[in-house]
């Protein structure tokens, strides 16, 4: 496949690391135009991005207050959406698309009917052989789930992350753009819900190719096995949990495989919180708060705090 430079692309930023500029040009290179949408509040680290957008004629959209990677979303897709663009591809800092990521995106976006997003088949910098899996419902216990790796297009898929994913501007303004209450995590979840909800679809393209770094993940040996947590600071996963609490509220009788899935992965990131973390119980405290937050509808915490 050829590259596809006519799809636009927006990049949320916030503080990135010095091979940003790298990676944007790899962005650079398979979309236009591309906005950067920078919710860096120190000073060198907004000079640092603004000279690395211009390096790459992206166009650079500072933010004043950083009110979260929905808000930047829908800010940047309103922008595109005016200036007549039909769909936009997302992307996260870290996040490395191949070369021909938009092309295949756009091949499943144009084949799938009531498509609302298209997402990358991407891999983890920290684990380049672990291929991604895919949320889906489980073809035999209907409230059941699996996870599915993209060695074909699928469809029916519950939810994709954020970066790499081309999204289509007409079912993001139907359903009134990603929840900014969110701020942060499960913004992409919530938004993929809502979109299965309204009757669109979410698919994963097997040939859209992306590189992505999830975390600060990294290995640790334990009971005879290796185990990758997450090590997430309290305050993030005060976060984390509260915004699970809030989607579920939202949307956990509608969809129990993905219920289901939340379960699972909290009691996977609470166990290895408890054998493989530091800092034990200031995280798990921020675990029980974050859910109790959220279970009472309490607005998340401010990322100031993060």
């Amino acid at each position: 496949m050829n590259p596809t430079p006519s799809i636009p692309a927006v990049v949320v930023t916030y503080h990135p690391d010095a091979g940003f500029g790298d990676r944007l040009a790899a962005i650079a290179r398979i979309a236009a135009p591309v906005l950067v949408v920078d919710n860096s509040a120190d000073p060198a680290a907004r000079a640092a991005v603004s000279a690395a957008a211009t390096r790459h004629r992206a166009d650079y959209r500072p933010q004043a207050v950083n009110r979260g990677i929905g808000a930047a979303l829908n800010l940047a897709f309103a922008e595109l959406a005016a200036a007549g663009f039909s769909a936009a591809l997302a992307f996260d800092q870290d996040s490395v698309p191949a070369p021909d990521l938009a092309s295949a995106l756009a091949a499943v976006h144009a084949a799938v009917p009531r498509c609302a997003a298209v997402g990358a088949n991407w891999t983890d910098a920290a684990r380049p052989d672990e291929p991604s899996r895919h949320l889906q419902r489980h073809p035999t216990w209907r409230s059941a789930f699996t996870r599915t790796a993209s060695e074909r297009d699928l469809t029916a898929v519950l939810c994709v992350i954020t970066s790499g994913t081309m999204f289509d501007l007409a079912v993001w303004r139907a359903l009134g753009g990603f929840a900014e209450d969110l701020q942060l995590d499960l913004v992409d979840s919530e938004y993929c819900l809502r979109a299965r909800a309204a009757g669109f679809e979410i698919a994963v393209a097997a040939a859209g190719k992306l590189e992505h770094r999830r975390g600060a993940k990294r290995a640790v040996r334990r009971f005879g096995r290796t185990w990758w947590p997450a090590f997430m600071p309290p305050a993030r996963l005060r976060l984390l949990f509260h915004n699970r609490m809030l989607v579920g509220r939202k949307f956990g009788l509608r969809f129990p495989p993905w219920a289901a899935f939340e379960c699972a992965f909290a009691l996977k990131i609470l166990t290895e919180i408890c054998l493989c973390e530091d800092r034990t119980a200031a995280k798990l405290g921020a675990c029980v708060r974050g859910t109790w937050e959220g279970l009472l509808g309490r607005p998340p915490p401010p990322l100031s705090s993060l």
